[in-house]
């Protein structure tokens, strides 16, 4: 069984590995607690990172959505002379002191703008001994776990799969993760009340987010306004 992620500075995805995601060939990247990605325009920074957004988006709402908002299937495999039919995405995790492995999944393009999900893993090896997995050829499922969802073609498997509790946390951290674009006009502006449990890509609940944070978790807030004295010096509160 893996529990909740536990609060820690490790990163939870420990490794990307790419293959024909728009601009990108192929890539393996390492990740640890602090990146950055550097390299000239063009060079496939932006890609890289919407790639693991296309995860949190194909999880979060469904893999249709991801592909739509992203022009169709053929804006996101990549574009060479081979015209390759097929993109994957691969993510190595871990969470400390219960569990490593991966999840992985690769989509292909069909005539028409279609797509079909042709193959997805998720392998989840407890520290403790042992392993939950599931993984999906072409619509037939196998997996450690008695009873299992069926399959669907034009969807990712974990969204079902995350009514089994041995796959629970994997969907619920990548379909968590956070992608900011900041907009400090959007930031300045009157801002609408809201519940702040999640900032916005914009940072425009920002006001609502750090109410929250001050009302219900106090050690986060003191962090935040020992980083903001640091950063300037005449600062000492923030409401």
């Amino acid at each position: 069984m893996v529990g909740k992620k536990p609060m820690s500075n490790e990163p939870f995805i420990t490794r990307v590995v790419l293959r024909n995601y728009k601009s990108i060939d192929s890539c393996s990247v390492d990740l640890g607690s602090l990146n950055f990605l550097v390299g000239p325009n063009g060079s496939g920074k932006s890609n890289f990172m919407d790639a693991l957004r296309f995860v949190r988006d194909g999880l979060r709402t469904s893999l249709d959505n991801a592909i739509r908002d992203r022009g169709g299937i053929n804006e996101v495999r990549r574009r060479s002379g081979g015209h390759p039919t097929h993109f994957g995405i691969r993510l190595e995790f871990h969470i400390p002191a219960q569990a490593h492995g991966h999840y992985a999944f690769q989509v292909a393009a069909r005539t028409g703008g279609a797509f079909e999900v042709q193959r997805e893993e998720c392998v989840v090896r407890l520290e403790s001994g042992g392993r939950h997995y599931f993984s999906i050829n072409k619509g037939k499922v196998e997996s450690s776990e008695q009873t299992v969802p069926a399959a669907s073609k034009d969807r990712l498997y974990l969204v079902n799969a995350s009514g089994l509790e041995a796959f629970r946390t994997i969907f619920d951290e990548l379909s968590h993760m956070g992608f900011y674009s900041l907009n400090p006009a959007a930031i300045r502006d009157l801002q609408a009340s809201d519940s702040g449990d999640l900032l916005l890509r914009d940072g425009s609940n920002i006001a609502s987010v750090v109410a929250n944070i001050a009302r219900n978790n106090k050690e986060n807030m003191d962090v935040i306004r020992e980083y903001l004295t640091r950063v300037v010096p005449a600062v000492h509160d923030v409401e």
